[in-house]
């Protein structure tokens, strides 16, 4: 465990032991990552009160489909979607219907919109209208709940997009806006940037870039990350001039902004993503570096807590969220140079939960979670003058 909060990591997993379990089945690839055995060979351990199985065989072996390619829909329980060189596939929800979903790919930045009926490639939006392509070092956010229109950060604008060719709608409100993170019910944004006045930190605006009011601030702090729980709370980073790092959740009380830190680390935090499908899982990335989507050493974790080895052995990465806690994760055990190893981990850590890592396929370019998310929590309703939180 890195540099865990322990009285938070224990609450979180008071409130979502009451949530569904996870599956009831593990597997884990071997430590060494040159075996080539094909042989199951399970084990049945305990951690947590939950149940851990590893196994040796990746869950997908099988051949790849050569197209036609066609964003077909969604399958209902999600699926992973792989790339492999410039084909983007769909394993299909049970991992035995694959299919090409979208070819000629140059990126290995791949984000499903929230009805996983279109997908953003690097710059690129694919979709049933014509591809529109942006610069590909923006920032994106697609608009919620159904992801008609893309939010662009680029430079000092923020442009909202509509992918259906209509006219675009500028929302800036900072002088320098940095990112942007859409409510799930499109109601309301957080913002990270600096306002005409100076004042850095993150903003809460509704959804058109107006009544904007400052969330927290920290002088000595930088604030990225902002994202929004299924609990309807924001959630940031904040990195710290002291060397610590801090993921925060926010709650909105009337008058004021104030919540906890769930996660105290001494590494860098990033890629912070919160689950759709649980009200206090969240993912992220430690002992990473910001844009950079491989870096030696760095780990996935979940809640503060460290994989299952070996994976937690592994430099990897978040890739999304699957229904009932399963978060997908790309893992290079062979280093950054080297293809991805895809795997499934199984976020239970109740009593009877399931707590382990299957590893899905090898040797992937690229992956990303397809699932629609569920019917998104209300939006924000307080009024009145708002004190900002310290960061």
């Amino acid at each position: 465990m890195r540099g865990v909060s322990a009285l938070a990591v224990l609450g979180l997993l008071a409130v979502s032991c009451s949530a569904p379990s996870a599956d009831t089945t593990s597997t884990s690839r071997p430590a060494d990552s040159t075996t080539t055995s094909t042989t199951p060979v399970a084990t049945t351990t305990s951690q947590a009160a939950s149940t851990t199985t590893i196994s040796l065989t990746p869950l997908f072996t099988g051949d790849l489909p050569a197209g036609p390619c066609v964003i077909d829909e969604v399958p209902d329980d999600g699926e992973p979607t792989v790339l492999v060189g410039d084909r983007l596939y769909g394993l299909g929800a049970d991992l035995a219907t694959p299919r090409c979903l979208l070819e000629g790919i140059t990126s290995t930045d791949i984000e499903w919109g929230p009805l996983a009926d279109r997908v953003r490639v690097g710059g690129s939006i694919y979709g049933d209208f014509a591809t529109r392509t942006f610069d590909e070092t923006a920032q994106f956010e697609w608009t919620a709940p159904t992801g008609s229109r893309l939010v662009v950060v680029s430079g000092d604008g923020v442009v909202k997009v509509p992918l259906d060719g209509a006219v675009p709608e500028n929302i800036r409100f900072l002088e320098e806006t940095e990112e942007i993170a859409y409510h799930p019910a499109g109601t309301h944004l957080l913002a990270v940037g600096t306002d005409a006045f100076g004042q850095y930190g993150l903003w809460f605006a509704s959804n058109d870039g107006v009544n904007y009011v400052l969330m927290a601030f920290d002088e000595d702090a930088v604030v990225s990350d902002a994202a929004w729980s299924w609990l309807n709370e924001p959630m940031f980073v904040a990195g710290h001039g002291d060397g610590t790092w801090h993921v925060h959740r926010v709650e909105l009380v009337e008058g004021n902004f104030e919540g906890p830190i769930v996660v105290e680390s001494d590494q860098p935090i990033d890629m912070l993503m919160p689950s759709p499908y649980d009200p206090v899982m969240h993912g992220y990335r430690a002992d990473g570096e910001r844009g950079v989507s491989c870096v030696a050493g760095s780990t996935a974790m979940v809640r503060g807590v460290d994989l299952p080895e070996p994976l937690a052995s592994y430099t990897s990465r978040p890739i999304g969220w699957l229904s009932t806690e399963r978060l997908l994760v790309l893992a290079y055990p062979d280093g950054c140079e080297s293809l991805g190893d895809l795997w499934v981990f199984s976020a239970g850590l109740c009593p009877g939960s399931t707590y382990g890592a299957k590893l899905v396929m090898r040797e992937v370019d690229g992956a990303a979670a397809r699932q629609a998310v569920p019917p998104a929590p209300r939006a924000p309703d307080f009024t009145g003058v708002i004190e900002p939180a310290p960061a």
